[in-house]
């Protein structure tokens, strides 16, 4: 597979670096160039994962993700035949008749057939299946009349894909229906209309009785509001919804600008690819990820306006139209960044989604058994979990530990802030992996070992016993010591220990081991799970708190801030489990969006519960001051992001590089 996607990422390069065209932001909308479409069709890069017979070359999806973030990199001119790849070409493979797939499929994968699509109509904002376009039968066929705007691609498409109504019903989604139309048909009138900086994509289509072939509904009559659902699946999850901004975000990179907005936007858009990947890998395994793929927009669009902002007030340059340069591509990007929470379903649209079918938290096995003894009534805790082996997971067995995995161990620490138990389980986890003599391990400032003394500064838990300071490639065993004693925002004990020339006993750390990065990883992951927890505890809140007359849930307004919330905490858990291999890259991407996240869950969490939230009445107060230490613990956003900035040097080759390689283990 590598082999593969790294002969597809050479192949599009090679296009790119030598056809003569202009880098721009939105080129997927924007960037209109058939003979270059053409061109990619020639070396088979369209329609790539259909079946050869429907003239694809029946690639994965995740490889097809490969060829359009290249181009989208790129800022490629590829909207010619951008909609009938990405949105009706599937469509039509899932749900078209033999002979449609025939007469449509090999044209899309030739380029010679094109797209626009007609959904959206006058009148109607957001409400998708307000359609009043009606498609009545006539013998065999059909005719259409009705007006969609803001058409894009219109003037230039061979072809239309239309929502029309077919039949009537109490509910507004029941009978539609979809239909290819062919816009050289008689009747078919467009009108365009010109956008914020004067450019020209979008369009007004009328449909005055245009006749149809009846072989040219897309699956059933009467089924198109299913139908088109599980189509956005594909409009939603692609990288276009992420990187529509990114020649910007490029250039940005190259200018002398705060390296910790930088690398801020480098650890979303990290995690953003990897949650891409996971909706690609859905659809190649046959699913229709309509959730997910709403989370990846939302945040994607985000994302995108956060390039535009950072560039703005960091670079002080003003943005120029026309001008082929790091103002020109702001003002582009400026331009279009107002229709980024607008185009393939408002954020407003995307939450209501992500409401009702919020994605599942991942569990594994252990997560599920490390729940089953949390949640029971396990008395002392502490006592439960020491005595259960739970600190010395991922120490072989042969080494008196209880052997398991470090993902094994992730798991049980984040069930235990799934449970809001703030017990130091990975600090003692930690300090058992590279000693058998008990103690609780902290990352220490400025650790210097000389000979048996140490000097270096740790918060650590203020519990009896041995500290383990950890540096990145040593450790050193003191005796807990005098230093300023406190409690955190969760209430747990805490010491600020000082070492000056310290008697110490020096630590093996085995080659290439950085118990400072598993260290925050575990918390990375007890900070997931606090999250996790309060999300559910909102949940339920709102779901069985009554005002009005009805549960708070049932209020647009309160689910949407609850699909927020399923947001941030679908973003974290991507980068946190991308950090489990230790890369430096993925822990600093995922410790750099702790802060924002947790900022998030803890404000939505609190607004959605009201006064009770904010007291020890509710078991919130439990979940949220965890999280907000954990947070503490692991350290300002700031830093974590200004090093993986420097991770990425300033390059983009580099920095591209550690977009687009999975996590170990993936």
């Amino acid at each position: 597979m590598y082999e593969e996607v790294d002969g597809l990422r050479r192949t599009v390069r090679e296009l790119v670096a030598g056809w003569e065209f202009t880098p721009r932001c939105d080129s997927w909308m924007r960037g209109y160039d058939p003979a270059f479409s053409a061109e990619l069709a020639r070396r088979g890069l369209i329609g790539m994962t259909w079946p050869a017979a429907a003239g694809g070359a029946g690639r994965s999806n995740v490889e097809r993700l490969v060829v359009t973030e290249e181009l989208l990199r790129a800022g490629a001119p590829v909207a010619a035949h951008w909609i009938g790849d990405r949105q009706i070409g599937p469509a039509i493979l899932r749900n078209g008749s033999t002979g449609l797939q025939e007469a449509i499929l090999p044209g899309i994968a030739a380029a010679r057939i094109t797209f626009c699509l007609g959904m959206s109509e006058p009148d109607s904002g957001s409400d998708l299946a307000s359609v009043r376009t009606r498609a009545v039968r006539d013998g065999a066929g059909w005719r259409i009349t009705g007006r969609k705007i803001w058409t894009t691609g219109a003037h230039h498409a061979t072809h239309a894909y239309v929502l029309a109504r077919t039949g009537g019903g109490g509910d507004k989604h029941d009978g539609l229906t979809e239909f290819v139309v062919d816009m050289n048909s008689p009747g078919v009138t467009v009108r365009p209309i010109e956008d914020l900086g004067g450019e020209h994509h979008f369009n007004e289509v009328t449909f005055d009785d245009v006749p149809v072939s009846g072989e040219r509904v897309i699956g059933a009559e009467g089924a198109g509001w299913k139908q088109v659902t599980e189509q956005l699946a594909f409009e939603r999850g692609g990288m276009e919804r992420v990187l529509s901004t990114y020649p910007l975000f490029a250039a940005l990179l190259g200018r002398d600008v705060d390296a910790s907005a930088a690398g801020g936007l480098l650890a979303r858009l990290m995690t953003l690819r990897e949650l891409a990947c996971r909706v690609a890998e859905a659809m190649d395994g046959g699913q229709a990820p309509a959730a997910a793929a709403a989370v990846l927009k939302f945040l994607g669009t985000t994302f995108e306006r956060e390039v535009v902002d950072v560039a703005r007030t960091t670079s002080e340059v003003v943005p120029a139209r026309g001008e082929e340069s790091f103002a020109g591509l702001l003002a582009q990007a400026q331009l279009a960044a107002p229709g980024f929470s607008i185009r393939g379903g408002t954020d407003e649209m995307l939450l209501t989604i992500v409401s009702r079918q919020a994605p599942v938290p991942d569990r594994d096995e252990i997560g599920r058994m490390a729940d089953d003894v949390l949640g029971g009534n396990p008395g002392d805790v502490w006592e439960t979990v020491t005595g259960l082996g739970w600190t010395s997971v991922g120490v072989p067995e042969s080494e008196g530990g209880s052997g398991g995995t470090f993902a094994d161990l992730a798991s049980l620490v984040r069930a235990t802030g799934r449970h809001a138990q703030a017990i130091p389980l990975a600090e003692v986890a930690v300090a058992r992996s590279l000693s058998p003599i008990p103690a609780v391990a902290a990352p220490a400032e400025d650790l210097v070992l000389d000979g048996g003394l140490v000097s270096g500064t740790a918060d650590v838990p203020d519990v009896p016993g041995r500290v383990l300071l950890l540096g990145r490639g040593n450790a050193a065993a003191v005796e807990t010591a005098a230093g300023e004693r406190r409690a955190d925002l969760a209430g747990r004990p805490r010491l600020r220990l000082e070492c000056r020339n310290t008697p110490a006993e020096i630590v093996p750390v085995p080659a290439g081991s950085d118990p400072v990065s598993r260290l925050v990883v575990l918390r990375l992951h007890a900070a997931l799970g606090a999250v996790e927890g309060a999300c559910r505890l909102t949940r339920e809140h709102v779901t069985t708190r009554e005002q009005f007359g009805r549960p708070l849930s049932r209020l647009q307004a309160v689910a949407h801030r609850l699909a927020e919330m399923d947001c941030a905490r679908v973003l974290l858990e991507t980068a946190v489990s991308a950090a489990l291999g230790l890369e430096p890259a993925r822990v600093a991407a995922a410790a750099a969006l702790l802060d924002p996240v947790a900022t998030t869950v803890a404000r939505l969490a609190h607004q959605l519960h009201g006064a009770m939230g904010i007291t020890r009445e509710s078991p919130l107060h439990r979940y949220t001051t965890l999280l907000w230490s954990l947070r503490d613990e692991c350290g300002p956003a700031r830093r974590w992001a200004a090093r993986l900035a420097e991770l990425a040097g300033g390059d983009e080759n580099t920095v591209w590089s550690l977009v687009t390689t999975r996590p170990e283990g993936r």
